[in-house]
């Protein structure tokens, strides 16, 4: 039995400010990072680079490690060394490197988002970040926070992960880490913090979504386990209605920061926007045969597939009928561990055989889309006429900056060899504020300023926009993929009197976006394996009906 000496002892230390535990083989609470509701900036400007040494965590506590990842030989509770540089604006701190910084661990890598510094009422200056570590060439993402004392060099740094979105790996981990920060000029931190700016401006307004009568109904625990959730929100009249982000350890203090991978949601959100954004440039792309731009997918097996036909994942190529059969194989599993783009290639075009002719069968496989990412990468480089053209940079970042994204979605994964190939299926990271503005733009038919930036027919489609059902049978008889888009008859579990399919996107182990009728939005981020979210779009339909015309 636990004595009440020690419960008062730990229950004092938690109530210091600043104050942590004598160890770091115990979880925080997550109020411990958490800066002030009114933070007072340091007097000491924060700007330079943070140095955190790489260390064993103190306390490392596996709940699911379905895959049997190998913890020793992968170094799991070995926590890399991270450089960063760092700038201020008011309070807030920006870093410089956004998306996955690479290093020379076998496993993690870090990612690093705004957080805040203030002094305490004793003129200590503290430093609190959001900061995730991700799997090296994968897409899971645990969220973790970082705090120090500015003012003690030679205090450690608390570091924390109580929380994922990663239905295979998750763990709690925990470590006093040796960190220093070095004041230093930042040559390009007035564009940083102009980016920042831009960005935090760009969002569209935001609401506890607890202030809907209905909020109890949204993604409710018949329809994602609570202790799966990371996030969910919805989009009504232009306002974004978001939820807390629950950890292990309580509420995560910097929720709108919070790392949200893509997982498939990268087959709307890049691959499918890139192929629309190809169309209107370079109309007729969509049409081509990708034989003459994929090496390794030869002419005798793929001379009639074209691009659409691999964005569609019906390409004729498949092993089994059945879904997601192919996607869980052996082959799969092979296609996503290799970290070469000759080696990903290979396996997409050799590993599956030759069962149908093209655009006739839907089969989802994810080395479709990486096919697709790559033809549309030679496309591009032959209508420039430029070696280096890439789909991220030359098609997508515009977009994403007119749109005013988080500097996160600069930096898709991309393959560890020198041709650097974005992964087009899967790879991206997102902000919840990134999902919002990215659902309207498409909503509002992928125009910013009144600029078309998406090729009409191809969003028309995505969106089942006109005469639906677009695309291929999918899953069962109420579902469709066209584009890189889903799309569910929502109609008759509505009660709707006429087929209403709605378009949405999906991701591995539970990310649901359904994009509703009037630039309405319902999505939620979970890991627990399940898709539910039908009940979710009731409970809005039943305040602001969705049955009728999708335009």
């Amino acid at each position: 039995m636990i004595s009440k000496l020690k419960i008062i002892l730990v229950c004092m230390v938690l109530l210091l400010p600043g104050a942590a535990f004598a160890s770091g083989s115990e979880l925080l609470p997550t109020s411990f990072f958490a800066p002030p509701e009114d933070p007072i900036a340091p007097d000491a400007a924060i700007e330079g680079t943070l140095v955190i040494d790489g260390a064993e965590a103190d306390l490392f506590d596996l709940h699911t490690n379905s895959f049997r990842i190998d913890r020793k030989a992968l170094q799991l509770d070995m926590i890399p060394p991270l450089r960063v540089d760092l700038v201020q604006d008011g309070t807030r701190i920006i870093p410089v490197q956004r998306g996955p910084i690479r290093g020379e661990h076998p496993h993690w890598e870090w990612i690093v988002q705004p957080g805040t510094a203030w002094s305490d009422a004793e003129g200590i200056a503290w430093l609190s970040l959001p900061v995730a570590l991700t799997e090296r060439n994968a897409n899971c993402v645990h969220n973790g926070l970082l705090k120090m004392n500015l003012s003690e060099p030679d205090e450690p740094a608390d570091f924390q992960i109580a929380g994922e979105t990663c239905a295979y790996l998750q763990f709690d981990m925990r470590a006093e880490l040796a960190a220093l920060f070095t004041a230093t000029e930042i040559p390009n931190a007035a564009a940083v913090i102009a980016a920042d700016k831009r960005e935090r401006a760009a969002r569209l307004p935001e609401m506890p979504v607890s202030t809907l009568p209905f909020a109890d109904r949204l993604a409710s625990k018949d329809q994602v386990p609570a202790e799966a959730l990371t996030a969910y929100g919805t989009v009504l009249g232009g306002t974004h209605y978001v939820s807390d982000c629950p950890t292990r350890a309580g509420a995560y203090p910097f929720c709108a920061e919070l790392v949200i991978p893509s997982y498939s949601w990268a087959k709307s959100v890049f691959a499918g926007i890139g192929a629309m954004r190809l169309e209107q440039l370079y109309p007729g792309s969509m049409k081509r045969k990708i034989a003459p731009y994929v090496g390794g997918c030869d002419a005798d097996d793929w001379g009639d597939v074209t691009v659409s036909n691999v964005l569609n994942m019906a390409s004729g190529h498949y092993n089994s009928r059945r879904h997601e059969v192919d996607e869980g194989s052996a082959a799969m599993q092979k296609f996503f561990l290799v970290e070469d783009h000759p080696g990903k290639i290979l396996i997409a075009c050799k590993a599956f055989g030759r069962r149908a002719g093209p655009g006739t069968r839907f089969v989802y496989r994810t080395a479709d889309t990486y096919i697709a990412g790559t033809a549309m990468t030679a496309i591009l480089r032959t209508e420039r006429q430029d070696a280096a053209a890439d789909l991220q940079t030359d098609l997508l970042a515009p977009i994403w900056r007119e749109l005013g994204l988080s500097a996160l979605m600069e930096a898709p994964r991309r393959t560890y060899d020198e041709s650097a190939i974005p992964f087009s299926g899967w790879g991206l990271y997102l902000t919840r504020a990134d999902l919002a503005r990215i659902a309207a733009f498409l909503q509002r038919g992928g125009t910013i300023g009144g600029e078309v930036f998406l090729d009409p027919a191809m969003l028309g489609e995505a969106l089942q926009h006109g005469e639906p059902p677009y695309g291929l049978r999918a899953a069962s008889d109420d579902q469709r993929y066209r584009n890189g888009f889903w799309a569910w008859n929502a109609g008759p579990y509505l009660g709707c009197e006429s087929d209403q399919w709605i378009p949405l996107m999906s991701g591995f182990g539970g990310l649901a976006a359904a994009f509703l009728p009037d630039e309405r939005l319902y999505w939620h981020v979970s890991d627990g394996g399940t898709y539910r979210w039908g009940a979710s779009a009731k409970a809005i339909h039943q305040r602001f009906p969705l049955c009728g015309d999708t335009k």
